[in-house]
């Protein structure tokens, strides 16, 4: 038994839901928001974990603490925890009628037979209430494993989540291998940010099972509450942010649209006074108002032509007295004051090409090319030679 029963020794009351809708009902369900009592706003530290598997660098340890100290999990020896096992169908079962506090004890009438298992009441309790469903008619296979699919459906039906768009699940790269009757759920746990940091990769891997570790780490996000996110009044553009509100750790992308003739002014876009570098930050555990500033925008001045330079000289540079010019092989490159630079073709040179060399010796070619009334010059050198004379 990799979960063992300490219901007992949970005396707080956990995990009231809130239903808030969020907006318009949209394809028929609409969006709630999960918001906890203040008995379950998460402290700062929990009990020290016994487990040597779960080390201190291990990405759910603190959701590991969080729901070992609540009493939702137990180890399965006094020291290990074995946080990447796979979870049973019964395991699933016990842990979340914990999570909920739903009564999980066996019954103590002496008169009516007890039931034989310890994750009995859980799955009947699950049952009656909608929550879980068997493989079929009459089996509930409390040994096979649960999936992630499986469990976004169950977290679904748990709090009553809506869907504001049903291909939302398509987010994720591995999509078509999701089940029809499954992505729904994994819709709804996106839309309420309950993956995050657990399902939020580029691939979902709909049918591989949920880790102890996993299980833990859902049930904590569910336990973080909902934050706020406010634009602030802003003259001279708009802010709109990919959410209004979310929970803690959640990446929020900001659209910065700057009315006609205006600019963002560079360190002002902020939340709660943080300086956000580039259009997205992450939600913090508190509510967040997002401030910015705008400004006139600078008129650009047009490149200028400041050079130009031979890239490459002509594929002939010696001749015979008598033959013409060829430029065929140059390349002109022109360079500009902003640091870009162009093959420019229209230039002229002298002598031009095609002109007869009738002087024997170094003959320097000169390039030069205008733009916006602007000119700029360079060259090269050719060697042209005497005809040899035909001996008698």
């Amino acid at each position: 038994m990799l979960f063992i029963s300490r219901w007992g020794v949970i005396k707080r009351k956990i995990l009231p839901v809130l239903r808030e809708k969020t907006g318009e009902i949209m394809n028929r369900k609409a969006i709630f928001c999960l918001v906890l009592s203040g008995a379950l706003l998460l402290s700062a530290a929990y009990a020290a974990l016994p487990f040597t598997d779960v080390s201190d660098t291990h990405e759910y340890r603190t959701a590991i603490e969080f729901a070992f100290d609540k009493g939702f999990v137990n180890g399965v020896t006094p020291t290990m925890f074995m946080p990447d096992a796979s979870l049973t169908r019964a395991q699933l079962a016990t842990v979340w009628a914990r999570s909920l506090q739903f009564q999980t004890d066996n019954h103590g009438f002496k008169d009516v037979t007890r039931l034989n298992n310890y994750y009995d009441t859980p799955i009947i309790v699950l049952r009656s209430r909608g929550i879980i469903d068997g493989v079929s008619q009459n089996s509930f296979a409390p040994n096979s494993v649960i999936t992630r699919e499986q469990l976004a459906l169950i977290t679904m039906r748990t709090y009553n989540l809506g869907v504001a768009n049903e291909d939302d699940y398509k987010r994720y790269s591995d999509y078509a291998a999701i089940s029809e009757w499954a992505r729904d759920g994994v819709s709804s746990c996106l839309n309420a940010d309950v993956f995050i940091g657990l399902y939020d990769g580029e691939s979902f891997m709909p049918q591989k099972p949920v880790t102890r570790a996993e299980i833990c780490k859902l049930i904590y996000n569910i336990s973080l509450p909902m934050y706020t996110i406010t634009i602030a009044p802003l003259d001279g553009g708009e802010i709109t942010s990919s959410a209004t509100r979310a929970r803690p750790g959640t990446n929020i992308n900001l659209t910065i649209t700057p009315d006609t003739g205006k600019q963002l002014k560079q360190g002002t876009l902020k939340y709660n006074g943080n300086e956000i570098t580039g259009t997205s930050f992450i939600m913090p555990a508190a509510d967040v108002t997002i401030t910015a500033e705008f400004e006139d925008k600078e008129e650009t001045q047009e490149a200028v032509l400041e050079s130009i330079e031979i890239t490459e000289e002509p594929t002939n540079k010696s001749y015979t007295v008598g033959e013409q010019l060829s430029l065929e092989g140059l390349v002109v490159t022109a360079k500009y004051s902003d640091g870009e630079s162009k093959t420019v073709t229209d230039y002229i040179t002298e002598p031009e090409e095609g002109s007869a060399l009738d002087t024997a010796g170094s003959i320097t070619v000169t390039v030069s090319y205008t733009e916006n009334e602007i000119t700029k010059s360079a060259a090269f050198e050719i060697e042209v030679t005497e005809q040899e004379q035909n001996g008698e």
